[in-house]
């Protein structure tokens, strides 16, 4: 039995494949049509069979190629990260968007040791000005730049 050689190569394969074939399975019953005239399921099958060959191919490679090992995963930068997308869902109706895109990248910069407070506030009110000028004034999205209904 072969042994897998870059196991980064085999897991993200393995995942590629798994999508793929949970695309398959849920666009099922999904007419499918034809090159001419293409049905709902059409490009979803193409995308998902196209998954399943990327996944396919990159565990052949994992057998042949010599990779480096699945570093441990850090999960501060990844709890960080999700709770700064559950705060943002809580806080945009409530507070509007400068507080909430403030909020957001304060919980953000707690991802990683490397930004400073003296980096992470200016960056976080630019940013906040930045999104209330670009959705607001030039997008027109209707949604206060600041407000407090809790």
């Amino acid at each position: 039995m072969s042994q897998v050689k870059h196991p980064q190569d085999f897991w993200s394969g393995i995942l590629f494949a798994v999508v793929g074939v949970l695309a398959l399975w849920l666009g099922r019953n999904y007419a499918f049509g034809a090159m001419t005239r293409m049905g709902p399921g059409f490009l979803p099958t193409v995308l998902a069979w196209g998954l399943v060959g990327i996944g396919a191919f990159l565990v052949a490679r994992s057998f042949l190629l010599r990779g480096q090992p699945i570093s441990p995963s850090a999960v501060r930068p990844q709890l960080m990260i999700v709770i700064a997308i559950v705060v943002f869902a809580l806080l945009i109706e409530r507070v509007g968007l400068a507080p909430t895109v403030v909020a957001v990248g304060v919980i953000a910069s707690l991802a990683t040791s490397e930004m400073r407070w003296r980096e992470t506030i200016p960056l976080t009110l630019f940013m906040a000005a930045l999104c209330v000028l670009l959705f607001i004034k030039l997008l027109g999205q209707t949604m206060l730049p600041w407000t407090w209904s809790f």
